[in-house]
């Protein structure tokens, strides 16, 4: 089995946190609320970009370490979810849409783990047979995640947003990790 890389998903996320790159100059209240915002995707973030250790020669061990990532990763993501829940109406015209799209774009993710971890809780790892082929068929809505709607999109109409995740300073450590 290969490593599980979730690249498409991270950098759509680190676009997000980019927001649009405007040249405004943000208020500190503008900044604060969407460090607050980036700062809610840094767990998810750490987690998603820390691949699971797959040793191919031990079926079992794999599947328990694909298990735990994905529980561990979703775990993160929903402390995410439960965060941006937290953050209070936006300063920044266009942040509130902003935080919609990102937390539809977790819940489809979330949604696409919670998929993978229930057929993997159903793979006989004694069985090579099945084994080759319903690990490929858990992990394929992981694949269809790439088919998710970009969450930035409209947030090219914000300048402000753009400029306010530029000064905020979990919204660089969220770009630098899923660059990473």
């Amino acid at each position: 089995m290969r490593t599980v890389r979730f690249s498409c998903t991270l950098a759509a996320l680190a676009a997000l946190a980019a927001g649009c790159g405007g040249q405004a100059t943000p208020s500190e209240e503008a900044v604060a609320w969407t460090n607050q915002v980036c700062g809610a995707l840094a767990g998810f973030t750490r987690a998603a970009t820390t691949s699971p250790h797959v040793d191919r020669a031990d079926p079992l061990a794999a599947v328990q370490e694909l298990d735990r990532y994905l529980g561990a990763t979703s775990d993160a993501l929903q402390r995410s979810l439960s965060e941006l829940d937290s953050v209070g109406p936006s300063p920044v015209d266009g942040g509130d849409a902003y935080v919609g799209r990102l937390e539809e774009a977790l819940r489809g993710i979330r949604t696409g783990f919670d998929s993978a971890r229930t057929q993997l809780a159903a793979v006989d790892v004694s069985d090579p047979a099945q084994l080759a082929t319903a690990v490929p068929v858990a992990l394929a809505p992981l694949q269809e995640l790439r088919n998710l709607p970009a969450p930035t999109e409209g947030t090219q109409t914000s300048e402000g947003l753009g400029a306010a995740s530029e000064r905020a300073e979990n919204c660089r450590e969220v770009r630098s990790a899923a660059a990473g």
